[in-house]
């Protein structure tokens, strides 16, 4: 009896090597016989039914599906395979199930191998014994959950993502940024607003302050000097005031505290061309430190003749 526990031992040890692998899900090519499983893994897991207490194959169906698993390693020479046999605690004793598990597993691999696959695309073998696989869902009966092979398809990892240069931090790439160095929006072609003056509003508030009231005085003068020059209000916030609803209230507000402050300046009505709110779409600068996410609270007033 020791010796066949011993020549037990000595084939499992054999015939299992492990090897890290990365893979990547891709179900595509065998959805029908696929068990996807979720971001932490992301390999592709094919099950293989058994007999209880066999470890040949005898259904024509799971060749089918085998087959399946071979087309896809041919057409693809990046994908390699793991192979796990279980077996159900019913089969026989710890030792006889390791054993049993194995079996199935290398029966398995003796398969794949003889449809022409190379060994190397095969990571490792193990045989589980009667330890239940995680990667799967349970089924009522036992028998079909434990009695069988799980192939696990290991795909290579995506290519990081190119890096695309871009100094100012708008989004636009270098490469189509008229003022790679300014921050700037897509349809000025990376450009900022020119000729925009900036006035500030403390953070999530509407309320005119001091810097405010500065900015605003020194515009009525120019619109008081220049009887023909006209502006058009654009009130933004930033996107940490708030969600989209509360950041495009603030900056519709914002425009609207401004007019209302030009009007009771004896500025006429017909010198305000539009009052807009852009909520947090239309950004000041990339917001790197405290400082440049203040200057995002804002309206801005452009000049037109």
């Amino acid at each position: 009896m020791k010796s066949l526990l011993y020549f037990f031992i000595a084939l499992f040890t054999i015939n299992t090597v492990v090897v890290v692998a990365v893979p990547v899900k891709d179900c595509a090519a065998i959805k029908k016989y696929c068990n996807t499983q979720p971001a932490f893994n992301d390999s592709s897991v094919i099950l293989i039914p058994f007999d209880y207490k066999q470890s040949a194959l005898y259904h024509a169906y799971t060749f089918e599906v085998i087959d399946s698993v071979v087309n896809l390693l041919q057409r693809d020479s990046s994908i390699t395979l793991s192979i796990n046999g279980y077996a159900h605690q019913d089969e026989g004793s710890d030792t006889i199930c390791k054993y049993l598990s194995l079996n199935r597993a290398l029966f398995v691999r003796d398969y794949i191998l003889g449809r022409g696959v190379q060994p190397f695309r095969i990571i490792y073998v193990r045989g589980m014994g009667k330890q239940r696989s995680e990667k799967t869902n349970v089924n009522k009966d036992g028998h079909i959950l434990n009695c069988r092979a799980e192939l696990v398809l290991n795909y290579p990892s995506p290519p990081p993502p190119p890096q695309i240069a871009d100094r100012d931090g708008d989004g636009i790439a270098d490469a189509d940024d008229a003022c790679a160095d300014e921050f700037g929006y897509k349809e000025n072609k990376g450009c900022p607003d020119k000729d925009a003056v900036i006035i500030p509003f403390d953070f999530q508030e509407t309320r005119l302050n001091t810097n405010t009231y500065n900015a605003l005085d020194s515009v009525i003068m120019v619109l008081k000097q220049n009887p023909t020059f006209a502006v058009a209000i654009q009130g933004h916030a930033y996107k940490t005031e708030g969600i989209n609803s509360v950041c495009e209230r603030l900056a519709m507000d914002r425009a609207t505290v401004v007019k209302n402050y030009l009007l009771s300046r004896y500025i006429g009505a017909n010198r305000i061309l539009s009052i807009d709110g852009f909520g947090s779409n239309r950004p000041f600068n990339a917001g790197k430190n405290p400082q440049e996410v203040a200057l995002n609270s804002r309206v801005q007033l452009l000049f037109k003749k």
